[in-house]
């Protein structure tokens, strides 16, 4: 079922976000004041929050090979566990990927198969240190440093970089020897992030926007324009929260699923399935 490679691309994601500590980028000297106070800025515009949950839909591109278009449910407690459920008719789920801070698992409700592993498993298969942390903020419109587990920053973690009247960028001054990334932002709204691989054959790109008023700020993004280029199949994936859905800080109910009536497949074996 092609439904299940809405979950399929975002596990992909949650993959790519983290890396071991790597190279440090060159210190150009202290921050600016005026980048600071840009920074504080932001970091204020972050309300702290609990718990997360949204209605939305998704629609991906692969390609050549034609498009779909889905509902979703996104549930996140911060710290403890994130899902998606991608649902059709009826609001009937045919999907489903749930994130622990210790395990990631992939349910094709359909085919009735699913992938599972422990990050620390997957994290020695791909050289990488993932993060259910990273996975939050990235859901949220958020910065985020690759090799956290935690969402605490400090302007001395990153390069400061501006491009006149409110267009800033931010790059970690810690980077993996293998791949970059960094955030582009216009004031306090995180415009994009940014992750190239060293040779420039691989790339995710997620182009935040449509933001709208959460708490005390208005830079809460509705849409996510997510791109994977250097596959064998280029993938593009958009998500929208349905902003009247959203709703922070109440009782959310995220169970890890029953797979004692599921196949489990290895990632190579989902991934080569789906010529990725």
């Amino acid at each position: 079922m092609r439904y299940v490679y809405v979950a399929v691309c975002i596990a992909i994601l949650s993959m790519l976000a983290g890396c071991k500590g790597g190279k440090e980028l060159t210190v150009s000297g202290p921050v600016p004041p005026a980048a600071q106070s840009h920074f504080e800025t932001l970091l204020a515009s972050y309300s702290p929050w609990t718990t997360f949950s949204s209605k939305g839909s998704a629609a991906l591109s692969l390609g050549g090979k034609g498009s779909l278009s889905t509902t979703t449910q996104v549930r996140m407690v911060r710290d403890e566990s994130l899902q998606i459920s991608v649902r059709v008719f009826l609001g009937i789920e045919i999907a489903r990927l749930y994130m622990t801070r210790d395990s990631l698992f992939v349910i094709d409700k359909m085919q009735r198969r699913y992938v599972a592993g422990s990050l620390a498993a997957l994290g020695e298969q791909l050289g990488q240190t993932l993060s259910l942390a990273t996975m939050q903020e990235a859901m949220l419109g958020r910065i985020f440093r690759l090799n956290s587990a935690s969402a605490e920053w400090r302007i001395e973690d990153f390069e400061v970089v501006e491009s006149g009247s409110s267009r800033w960028s931010l790059l970690p001054r810690q980077q993996d020897a293998r791949f970059g990334y960094r955030f582009d932002l216009n004031g306090t709204k995180l415009l994009s992030t940014r992750l190239n691989s060293a040779d420039g054959s691989k790339s995710v790109v997620c182009h935040y926007g449509d933001f709208v008023k959460q708490g005390g700020s208005d830079n809460f993004p509705t849409t996510m324009q997510l791109a994977l280029m250097g596959l064998s199949v280029p993938l593009s994936l958009n998500l929208r929260y349905d902003a009247s859905s959203v709703a922070w800080n109440g009782k959310v109910n995220v169970e890890k699923p029953d797979l004692s009536r599921y196949m489990r497949v290895t990632v190579t074996q989902l991934l080569k399935e789906f010529s990725i």
